[in-house]
């Protein structure tokens, strides 16, 4: 089984640190995690399917932000695999997440106005996507590709082979890689709000949610040797990021119930998918303008 990989021990780490032992000992422990939320998942473990996926994410996030002081390769292919797993694990874990907030909004609308057999509907469109997936999953974690990712992050973490600046002070080359992926963020968040189309917009937003999520891990990375300073950046991050995750997660939603209206089913009625469209048309404005209450506070602030 791949999870039965041998890690090595991660370095301790703190302000005198050099930049690639503050790599290394990020890479060891989301490693670790990846692996024993495999085992959970394997399990049937509630959340396991989001814990695994964020530590590939994390994985994946800090192997590009850090990439200057790795090789090119085996770096290269092994953050591309990384995203190949968490589109693995994405597929069941947006299942669950869209039809929970999808049944939350059915709860919420007056009973009168909930017509036909709504809740079973959705519950018969995204457990079947939720199943499908999750067999997926299950299947490529027992194949040779999630095995051959797992050794070559092991080989990663036991013998990086850095490069660069990887001997000098974390304090230093690590406060230059987050502001380069600060820079990445600010930029992507420029774009979006230029953007007069709705549709292209929503597109630009969630990949400046992409950054966000960059700059947070970059900086967590970051913490043992930033401090307070590096902290206050990834809170201030990762709350652009939830924001702009409500947004996108309304944009998706809409998307769900637009195609579900459209074709009811036996029994079933447009008005309560469209009363609900509309309900989460609000709410991606609401998100909207949380994310640019957040950026005002966030944009040219915090020491960087």
């Amino acid at each position: 089984m791949a999870s039965e990989t041998a890690l090595p021990t991660a370095p301790r780490t703190g302000k005198g640190s050099t930049a690639g032992e503050v790599l290394l000992a990020y890479l060891s422990e989301q490693l670790t995690e990846m692996l024993r939320q495999e085992q959970r998942l394997r399990r049937d473990e509630t959340d396991a399917i989001h814990k695994m996926r964020v530590s590939t994410r994390r994985l994946r996030s800090v192997l590009s932000s850090y990439r200057r002081i790795l090789p090119p390769e085996p770096a290269r292919r092994i953050r591309s695999e990384l995203r190949w797993l968490s589109q693995v694990l994405g597929a069941a874990r947006d299942a669950q997440v869209m039809r929970h907030r999808l049944q939350a909004l059915v709860a919420a609308q007056p009973p009168e106005l909930v017509r036909g057999p709504v809740s079973a509907r959705i519950d018969a469109e995204l457990l079947g996507r939720y199943d499908d997936a999750l067999a997926v999953i299950r299947r490529e974690l027992d194949a040779q590709r999630y095995a051959a990712l797992v050794q070559d992050l092991g080989s990663l973490a036991a013998d990086p082979q850095f490069t660069g600046p990887a001997g000098k002070s974390a304090r230093k080359v690590g406060r230059r890689l987050i502001l380069r992926d600060l820079r990445r963020l600010r930029n992507s968040v420029r774009a979006a709000k230029r953007e007069p189309d709705d549709e292209r917009r929503a597109e630009a937003f969630h990949e400046a949610r992409k950054d966000a999520k960059r700059l947070r891990y970059a900086a967590e990375a970051y913490v043992p040797v930033g401090g307070a300073r590096a902290a206050a950046m990834v809170e201030a991050a990762e709350g652009v990021q939830k924001a702009l995750g409500e947004h996108q997660d309304s944009v998706v939603t809409r998307q769900l119930l637009a195609k579900l209206g459209a074709h009811p089913g036996r029994g079933g009625s447009g008005f309560t998918y469209g009363r609900l469209h509309a309900v989460e048309e609000r709410q991606g404005r609401v998100a909207e303008k949380q994310f640019r209450r957040l950026w005002k506070g966030f944009a040219g602030t915090h020491g960087w």
